[in-house]
């Protein structure tokens, strides 16, 4: 499974195996995920809430499989997330991502993602403290 190949670089996010587990078993869980012959390539995990008649979706984390980035599998994962729009009326996607990670700012941003605020010094990443960006999208 991809969370056992790669599990340091889920550790060095802040993740470990049994959270991102655990996160399945939430009532509010909304996880898409992409599988190539029973394994698990790519995943947006996340939490998909109602208030009152619409919805909004926080992104907690999207991986794609080392050897499968850059061949547009995340995109592939926000455009299907953004079908929710006319199941549960989702309104708004909040996230947070580390300043520093150029990649998925591009990707982001090309979604039309628009920067609400930034938390200083949020995230300990190799002992550097970096802030996080955090973005919403209105649909």
């Amino acid at each position: 499974m991809a969370l056992q190949a790669e599990s340091p670089y889920f550790q060095k996010l802040g993740w470990n195996k049994n959270q991102v587990i655990s996160q399945f078993s939430k009532k509010v869980d909304y996880s898409i995920g992409i599988f190539e012959k029973d394994e698990l390539i790519a995943f947006i995990l996340g939490d998909l809430i109602f208030v009152e008649k619409v919805s909004e979706y926080e992104i907690l984390f999207i991986y794609v499989k080392k050897n499968y980035r850059n061949k547009g599998l995340a995109s592939h994962l926000l455009k299907t997330l953004y079908l929710q729009k006319k199941i549960s009326n989702l309104n708004k996607i909040f996230l947070e991502v580390a300043k520093n990670n150029k990649k998925a700012l591009e990707l982001y941003k090309s979604h039309n993602f628009k920067l609400l605020n930034i938390r200083k010094n949020y995230y300990k990443i190799n002992n550097n403290q970096i802030d996080a960006l955090c973005f919403v999208k209105t649909l």
